[in-house]
């Protein structure tokens, strides 16, 4: 990273959190799909990529947690409510036996540019974020990923994008990262879908 990156913090309680059955399982549904995709998962390293997240009450989201992508199916100990992010501290407040990962700022961006967006999805593609990049709306290249700067510039993104039929965020300083935001998470996770299968035979 870049001297003037900020160290991420997580202020993490460490709790069960409970969640309407309901909700859960219109979670699993889609990452399921965008986990079999591989739009989620698990670098060779180890390292785990892509999230969603829905917006609750209160200001908060509920959101998969950190190294979670490694697993094909989630249960409710694997996600973790954010309550408070600051974007100058590179900083978020969560709840949950997972605790949140510092794509959670990302999320939060989009949360706080528009308040008609439902839900939000992360998703890691080397091959479309190359046919996507600056055919869609995308970050500066010079913004890297994990600073309070790439979450400025995606909430200011969002806020002039407004919503429309195809919300899609190209970060260009975090290669492969594709957001999706939507009213709920079927749309959303339906976006990146569409997008798949419309250049997956280009």
């Amino acid at each position: 990273m870049t001297e003037g990156y900020i160290k991420f913090q997580c202020n993490w309680e460490a709790e069960e959190i409970h969640f309407p059955e309901e909700l859960f399982l219109s979670l699993e549904k889609e990452r399921s799909m965008l986990y079999q995709l591989s739009l989620i998962g698990m670098y060779p390293d180890g390292i785990g990529f892509g999230n969603i997240s829905v917006r609750t009450e209160g200001g908060s989201f509920l959101i998969t947690g950190s190294a979670t992508g490694q697993f094909p199916t989630l249960n409710q100990s694997h996600y973790s409510m954010v309550s408070e992010s600051d974007f100058e501290h590179n900083s978020i407040s969560c709840k949950g036996l997972t605790k949140a990962s510092a794509e959670s700022l990302t999320h939060a961006a989009v949360y706080k540019a528009l308040s008609e967006v439902g839900a939000v999805v992360h998703v890691h593609c080397l091959w479309l974020w190359e046919k996507l990049l600056n055919n869609y709306p995308t970050t500066s290249g010079e913004i890297e990923y994990g600073t309070p700067e790439m979450a400025l510039a995606v909430q200011s993104l969002a806020a002039k994008m407004g919503m429309s039929d195809e919300n899609i965020i190209i970060m260009g300083g975090h290669r492969e990262g594709i957001l999706a935001f939507g009213k709920n998470l079927e749309e959303a996770t339906l976006q990146i879908i569409n997008l798949y299968n419309r250049y997956r035979n280009d």
